[in-house]
C-alpha cells in the first residue's frame, strides 16, 4: 500500500461555523488508511477543535498564549509544524489561513496547498478581504468553493480564468437526535406547528424578514404556530425590540444559544425556515434534509440546485414576504405535504449531501494535487 499523505487542514478559529463544519466531516469520514488529516488553528481553539481531538482527530495550536497583542509570527510558527510533521498538502478555510498558507507554499519545497472559499456573497466581499484574496490566489496549487454560485462570484470578481475554481460540495453527517430543547415541549403540549430556525442573528440570515413573516400569518386563519429562533448575535437585542413592538411575543421566541442546536431543535420542529440574503452552500440547511424536515428557504447560493421547489421543500425569492408567508401558510393547513416535503428533502440528502460523500470528494481532490 502506498504511504499516507499527510493533510494539514488549517483554520484561524475552531468555533461553529460552516467551515468549520466541513473539515470535522473530513475527519471523521476520510479514508484514514490513504490519509493522515491533522487540523491546526492559528488564533483560538474554539468547540468544534474540542470536540474532533476527542474523536481521535490531533490537533495542533500555532497561537500563542496571549492574545491581547498584534501576533505577526503565525506564518513561521505554521512553516516550522508543517516543517516537523512532514505535512504534505495544507487546506486553508479562510483569508487569515489562506494567507499564512500561501506564506508556506512559497517557502517550503515539495508542499501543496489547497484553500476553499466560503463566504456566500461573493462578488460583495470586504475590501481587507479582497486585498489578501487577490494578492494571493495564484500562489495555491487547487481553488474550491462549495457552491456553482460561489464559484460564478469568485470568477467575477478577481477576473480568474474559468479552470481556476472547481466546486466541491459540502455534506454532513446525521445527526443523533437529542432530546428537545425544553421550549418545544411546551408548545407542543399546546398543539401548536413549530416552525424552527437555527443560525447566528447577523444581517445574512434575514431574521427580519421571519419577523414580518410571523406577523402576516397571525392575521391569518391557520392552525395556531409558533416561531422558535435557535442562535444568538449582534442583532438580537433589535429583533426582540421589534417582535416586542408588533406585539407578537406569543408567536415568535429567542431560544439564545442552544447546545448542539441541530440535534435538540432540528429533529423536532415541523417545518425549517431559512431566509437567508445571501449563502454560499448552507450546512443547517443540509442538516434539516438529513432530519426529513419540511423547508421553507430563500433561493440564494446554492439553495436552488440543491432543493427542487415543491419536491424537497419551498423556495422562494430573499425578501419575498408574501411568497414566503403563503408559502408556510400551505405548510401549516397541511400536515401530509410537511411530511411528503421532508421525506423527498432526506431521500435526495442521502443520495447526494452525506458527509462520507464530501469525503470522497475531498480524497479525489487531494489524490489529484499530490500527484
Amino acid at each position: 500500500m502506498p504511504d499516507k499523505k499527510k493533510v494539514l487542514l488549517v483554520h484561524s478559529t475552531l468555533h461553529i461555523g460552516g467551515a468549520e463544519e466541513v473539515s470535522a466531516n473530513i475527519c471523521r469520514r476520510i479514508d484514514r488508511d490513504r490519509f493522515d488529516v491533522h487540523v491546526c488553528f492559528l488564533k483560538e481553539k474554539g468547540v468544534v477543535a474540542e470536540k474532533i481531538e476527542g474523536e481521535g482527530t490531533v490537533v495542533h495550536a500555532v497561537a500563542r498564549p496571549n492574545r491581547d497583542k498584534p501576533d505577526y509570527f503565525t506564518s513561521w510558527r505554521l512553516r516550522r509544524l508543517i516543517a516537523r510533521e512532514k505535512f504534505d498538502l495544507i487546506h486553508s478555510h479562510d483569508v487569515h489561513s489562506l494567507m499564512d498558507g500561501s506564506v508556506c507554499r512559497l517557502t517550503t519545497p515539495g508542499l501543496r496547498h489547497v484553500h476553499t472559499f466560503h463566504y456566500g456573497n461573493y462578488p460583495e466581499r470586504a475590501a481587507n478581504f479582497q486585498r489578501i484574496e487577490r494578492a494571493t490566489w495564484r500562489i495555491p496549487d487547487r481553488l474550491v468553493s462549495v457552491s456553482e454560485h460561489q464559484r460564478e462570484g469568485v470568477l467575477q470578481l478577481y477576473g480568474m480564468p474559468p479552470d481556476r475554481v472547481q466546486t466541491v460540495w459540502n455534506g454532513v453527517d446525521v445527526l443523533a437526535e437529542l432530546p428537545a430543547e425544553p421550549t418545544i415541549g411546551k408548545y407542543r403540549a399546546q398543539g401548536r406547528v413549530v416552525i424552527g430556525s437555527v443560525n447566528t442573528l447577523i444581517e445574512q440570515k434575514g431574521m427580519p424578514d421571519l419577523i414580518k413573516v410571523a406577523a402576516k400569518l397571525k392575521s391569518m386563519d391557520v392552525p395556531p404556530f409558533v416561531f422558535l429562533i435557535a442562535g444568538g448575535g449582534p442583532l438580537q437585542e433589535e429583533l426582540e425590540r421589534e417582535v416586542e413592538r408588533l406585539g407578537l411575543q406569543d408567536v415568535v421566541e429567542f431560544l439564545g444559544w442552544v447546545k448542539q442546536a441541530p440535534q435538540s431543535v432540528i429533529p423536532h420542529i415541523d417545518v425549517f425556515f431559512q431566509p437567508s440574503l445571501w449563502e454560499a452552500m448552507s450546512m443547517v440547511l443540509l442538516e434539516s434534509m438529513a432530519l426529513g424536515r419540511a423547508i421553507v428557504a430563500t433561493a440564494v447560493g446554492e439553495t436552488p440546485r440543491i432543493l427542487d421547489d415543491g419536491r424537497h421543500g419551498r423556495m422562494l425569492q430573499p425578501r419575498d414576504i408574501d411568497g414566503m408567508t403563503a408559502a408556510m401558510a400551505s405548510l401549516l393547513r397541511d400536515k401530509e405535504l410537511r411530511e411528503r416535503l421532508g421525506a423527498e428533502a432526506r431521500q435526495h440528502y442521502h443520495d447526494n449531501f452525506t458527509a462520507r460523500r464530501l469525503a470522497e470528494r475531498h480524497e479525489i481532490l487531494y489524490e489529484e494535487v499530490c500527484s
